[in-house]
C-alpha cells in the first residue's frame, strides 16, 4: 500500500475508499458528541470560539483558533480530540497524529486515543506503529463499536502489509463474527488466506482469486463445511499454480480431522510454493497427531532448508522426541523455541512435562508459572468487547 492520504492507494479503489473514509468521519462524529475529556471552556475564552467557530462550520478558522488554544492551555484533552479529528476529516493525517499521540498522553486510559492515533498511523502507512496503537486500543476495550471496527479492519491490512498472515486472518475473522458484512471483508480474509501484501483491487489479476478464498474462509467461519471444500476445490481447479490454494485445502482438511487429505494438499502445496515452510511445518504437525514422529522430523529436516529459525519446528521437534519418551533429545529444540518464541504457552507447557519427566523439579516448577503467564497473555483481554 502506498500512503493513503493520496486516498488512491493500490489495495482499493477510489470510490471504495472514499466511501470508508466517510463512514469514519460518520463514526467519529457520532463520537464526537459522547465522548468528554474534561469541562466544556466558557463561550468568550479562545477555546470557546474554537468549538463555536467548528459548530458554524468555518474549518480553517476553528483550526487556527485551536490551535491558539492549545497553546495556551496545552493540557486541554478535549480541544486535542477535536484539533484531531478536525485535522484528520481534512485528511492532514499526520498532524492529526501528532494531536492524538497528545491526547494518548494526557488521558492514557482511553483507548480511543489510541485507537485514532493507529489510524493516522495507517493513512501514513507506519505499519509498525499502527500495528502498535491499534493492537493497544482493541485489547483495551470499550471502543464505541465502529471506532472498533474500522480499527480491527486496518490493523488486519496493517498485518497483511507486514507480512503477518495468521494474525490478519484472526483479525479479519473476529471482525466477520462482529460485523459480518463490513465492506471488503470476505475479499480481506481471501487475501489474507493467500499471503497477500495488501487489498487487491478489480483490476488486479489476484482479485478473482482472492474473492474466492474469500468465499470460502466465509463458509468456514458459517460453519458450512461442504460449501467451504466445493470453493476451495472450485479456487484449485480454477488457479492451479496459486500459492496457498492447497495450503488453504489442507488446514481445512486438518480440521475437519481428515489427516490423510490434509497431508496431500501441504505435499501439493511444496510442489507450488517450493519457497515455502509452512506446509512442511503442517506436514509435520499432522504426522504428531498421527503418532508418527519420524515422519514429522523428516519433514522438519525439509523445513529447516527453507527457513531454519522457525521456533514452531523447534517446538514440533521437539514434541516428536517426547512422542518416544526420549526426553533428553526433546530438550534441545525446546529450549531452541524457548529461545525464539519466549511467551509462547505451548512451548513452556512442553518444557514443563520434560523437565518434570527428567526429575528437574525446579526447572519444571518455573515452566509451569511461565506456561500459567502466557496463558493469561493469550487470553481475551477483559472489556474487550466492543460497548
Amino acid at each position: 500500500m502506498t500512503t493513503h492520504a493520496n486516498l488512491n492507494p493500490p489495495h482499493c479503489e477510489p470510490v471504495r475508499w472514499e466511501l470508508r473514509t466517510a463512514l469514519f468521519l460518520v463514526l467519529l462524529l457520532f463520537v464526537w458528541g459522547r465522548v468528554s475529556f474534561g469541562q466544556a471552556p466558557a463561550a468568550d475564552s479562545v477555546a470557546g470560539q474554537a468549538i463555536q467557530a467548528q459548530n458554524a462550520g468555518n474549518a480553517s478558522a476553528a483550526l487556527r483558533l485551536y490551535r491558539e488554544a492549545l497553546g495556551q492551555s496545552p493540557g486541554w484533552t478535549d480541544g486535542w480530540w477535536r484539533y484531531g479529528g478536525m485535522l484528520y476529516e481534512s485528511k492532514q493525517y499526520a498532524v492529526a497524529g501528532q494531536a492524538f499521540a497528545r491526547l494518548t498522553e494526557l488521558a492514557p486510559e482511553n483507548s480511543l486515543g489510541f485507537a485514532l492515533l493507529g489510524l493516522c498511523e495507517f493513512e501514513q502507512s507506519d505499519w509498525d506503529n499502527a500495528a502498535l496503537h491499534l493492537n493497544k486500543a482493541l485489547n483495551h476495550g470499550k471502543l464505541p463499536a465502529g471506532i472498533a471496527q474500522v480499527s480491527t479492519f486496518d490493523l488486519g491490512l496493517v498485518l497483511l502489509h507486514l507480512n503477518n498472515r495468521d494474525g490478519a486472518i484472526v483479525a479479519f475473522k473476529l471482525l466477520m463474527h462482529q460485523a459480518p458484512n463490513y465492506p471488503d471483508l470476505a475479499l480481506a480474509l481471501g487475501a489474507a488466506e493467500l499471503n497477500f501484501s495488501s487489498l487487491p483491487t478489480a483490476h488486479d489479476h489476484g482479485f478473482e482469486v482472492a474473492q474466492l478464498a474469500g468465499a470460502a474462509a466465509v463458509e468456514v467461519v458459517t460453519d458450512q463445511p461442504k460449501e467451504a471444500e466445493r470453493l476451495y476445490r472450485q479456487l484449485i481447479e480454477e488457479h492451479p499454480s496459486q500459492s496457498y490454494a492447497h495450503f488453504c485445502l489442507g488446514l481445512f482438511f486438518e480440521s475437519e480431522h481428515r489427516d490423510d487429505e490434509a497431508q496431500k494438499e501441504f505435499h501439493d502445496e511444496t510442489l507450488v510454493n517450493p519457497g515455502n515452510a509452512l506446509p512442511w511445518i503442517w506436514i509435520a504437525r499432522v504426522a504428531l497427531v498421527q503418532q508418527d514422529p519420524k515422519t514429522a522430523r523428516s519433514a522438519l529436516a525439509h523445513s529447516r532448508d527453507i527457513d531454519p529459525h522457525n521456533p514452531i519446528a523447534f517446538l514440533i521437534e521437539g514434541r516428536s522426541f517426547m512422542l518416544e519418551h526420549q526426553w533428553e533429545q526433546a530438550l534441545v529444540p525446546l529450549q531452541e523455541a524457548e529461545k525464539r518464541a519466549p511467551q509462547s504457552s505451548e512451548v513452556h507447557y512442553a518444557l514443563a512435562s520434560t523437565y518434570s519427566a527428567l526429575h528437574r523439579v525446579e526447572a519444571a516448577k518455573m515452566e509451569r508459572q511461565l506456561f500459567l503467564q502466557a496463558s493469561q497473555a493469550d487470553a481475551p483481554a477483559e472489556g474487550s468487547a466492543n460497548q
